[in-house]
C-alpha cells in the first residue's frame, strides 16, 4: 500500500517538474524569440535611420544648391535691370524725339536724295543766324503749260534773269468731261525753278507751294498760288544767305 503511493507521488512529482520544465522552455523560447525579433527591429530601424538621414543630407544638399542657384539668378536679374536702365537712360538722352526727331529725318530723307552732305551741315550751322530779308516781294504770273497748253508767256524770270520759273500741271476739264487748254488749280502742279547754267529744282505739290532757291549770298524765297484762270501767280521775296 506504501509502496503504491509512494510511486504515485514520485509520478506526481516528476510530472509537475516536466510541467515546469516545458514552461521555462517555452518561455525561454519565447525570451528567446522576442529578443531576436528586438535585434533584427533595432537593425532595420537604424538601417532606416542611416537611409533617412543619407537622404536628409542629400534633401539638404539639393537645399544649398537650389538657394545659390537663386541667389545667383536673383544677382543676375538686378545686374540685368541696373543695364536694362541705363540702357533706358542713354536712349532717352540719345534718341532724338519731337522736333529734333523730326529734322532728324528730313535730313536723311535729304540725304538718300543726294544732297550733298557738306552742305547740309552748313545749312544747320547757319541756321542760327539771323535772317535779313528785304521784305520787299515781287510778284509776277505765267501760264501753266498743260497737254493743250503749250508756248508764250510760260515763264517768268527772277533776280536780275538768274531764276526763271515754269510750271506743268493737268488740264482742266468742262462738264461734260471734256479736256480744256487751261490747268486744273485743284490737281497736283509741278513748279520748276531754274538757275543760270541749267541747274534745275523741281517743286511738287497742291497749291499753294513754296520753294527757296539759294543763288551766291542770296536766297529767293518763292510762294506759288493760282491766278487769274490758266496763270500762276508767284511772288518772291530776296534774303540774306546764309
Amino acid at each position: 500500500m506504501s509502496l503504491g503511493l509512494h510511486e504515485n507521488r514520485q509520478r506526481r512529482r516528476r510530472r509537475f517538474w516536466w510541467g515546469v520544465t516545458k514552461w521555462s522552455l517555452a518561455l525561454a523560447a519565447i525570451v528567446a524569440a522576442g529578443a531576436y525579433s528586438y535585434r533584427i527591429g533595432a537593425q532595420l530601424a537604424a538601417r532606416d535611420v542611416t537611409k533617412a538621414e543619407q537622404r536628409i543630407a542629400e534633401l539638404s544638399e539639393e537645399v544649398s544648391g537650389l538657394e545659390r542657384q537663386s541667389a545667383a539668378l536673383a544677382a543676375e536679374l538686378a545686374k540685368s535691370k541696373e543695364s536694362i536702365t541705363a540702357w533706358q537712360a542713354r536712349y532717352e538722352k540719345e534718341v532724338p524725339t519731337g522736333f529734333v526727331r523730326e529734322l532728324m529725318s528730313m535730313v536723311q530723307q535729304k540725304l538718300r536724295a543726294g544732297a550733298d552732305e557738306e552742305r547740309l551741315a552748313f545749312l544747320i550751322s547757319a541756321a542760327e543766324k539771323p535772317r535779313t530779308c528785304d521784305d520787299q516781294p515781287e510778284t509776277k504770273r505765267f501760264i501753266v503749260t498743260t497737254s493743250l497748253q503749250k508756248g508764250a508767256n510760260d515763264a517768268v524770270s527772277f533776280a536780275d534773269r538768274s531764276i526763271t520759273v515754269t510750271g506743268n500741271g493737268t488740264a482742266a476739264r468742262d462738264a461734260n468731261g471734256n479736256i480744256e487748254a487751261w490747268f486744273d488749280p485743284n490737281q497736283p502742279i509741278s513748279v520748276s525753278f531754274t538757275a543760270l547754267g541749267g541747274k534745275s529744282v523741281t517743286a511738287e505739290g497742291s497749291l499753294p507751294l513754296h520753294h527757296s532757291v539759294v543763288v551766291g549770298s542770296n536766297e529767293y524765297r518763292f510762294t506759288v498760288l493760282p491766278g487769274a484762270r490758266g496763270f500762276l501767280s508767284v511772288t518772291a521775296d530776296r534774303c540774306d544767305y546764309p
